[in-house]
């Protein structure tokens, strides 16, 4: 399981900086939004980094040859048809979040590995899928450029390939990694074991 192209939806603050991140990363990187505006902030603000990053020697390609890694889209049907890695940035909203996974599910290629980077289970999230082994959560930090550590957080089904390959497009944005469980996992283990005492 090879990640090369990555799509992140969403171009706010969070959104950018992922696919800064990404490209720097060297990954081909399709960065989606609705809202023209917000694509073309996004877009001026990673060129701007980029340059920065270049002249201070922290990007060994020449600035040009970084920038032609990114590429935008209107709607995530474009974004994602030839990613192997998609990480959504929308707000925790539970029907939005359903709604998107739900989309990813639909018009991914297979074997793209879906993630999220909100705080909503994705043992849940997975659940309106039919791919709940490459369902993920990655969770940046709120200063996503200067953050050091990367969670993974490994869904009921999530895969051990899934993780791994997860893990290695950490490393290459220059992040360690930290892999934790979807709280509604330890949450039904501990249902499961409860109802089972209840029976003896």
């Amino acid at each position: 399981m090879e990640v090369k192209t990555i799509a992140v939806i969403g171009a706010d603050n969070v959104g950018r900086a992922i696919a800064f991140i990404s490209v720097c990363g060297e990954y081909d990187t399709v960065l989606e939004d609705v809202s023209e505006e917000r694509l073309e902030k996004a877009a001026f603000w990673i060129a701007e980094n980029l340059e920065s990053s270049v002249a201070r020697g922290n990007l060994g390609a020449q600035r040009e040859v970084a920038a032609a890694r990114i590429s935008l889209a209107h709607t995530v049907e474009d974004a994602i048809c030839g990613a192997d890695l998609i990480i959504e940035t929308l707000p925790d909203e539970v029907e939005m979040q359903f709604e998107i996974f739900t989309i990813l599910d639909k018009f991914a290629k297979p074997n793209a590995i879906f993630a999220t980077t909100g705080r909503l289970s994705v043992t849940e999230l997975a659940e309106v899928t039919f791919c709940g082994d490459r369902c993920i959560g990655m969770r940046f930090h709120e200063n996503v450029e200067e953050a050091k550590v990367l969670e993974l957080v490994r869904g009921s089904d999530t895969s051990v390939e899934t993780i791994a390959a997860c893990a290695e497009v950490a490393r290459r944005m220059g992040r360690e990694v930290v892999v934790l469980e979807d709280p509604a996992v330890n949450n039904s283990s501990e249902r499961e074991r409860k109802f089972a005492n209840a029976q003896d």
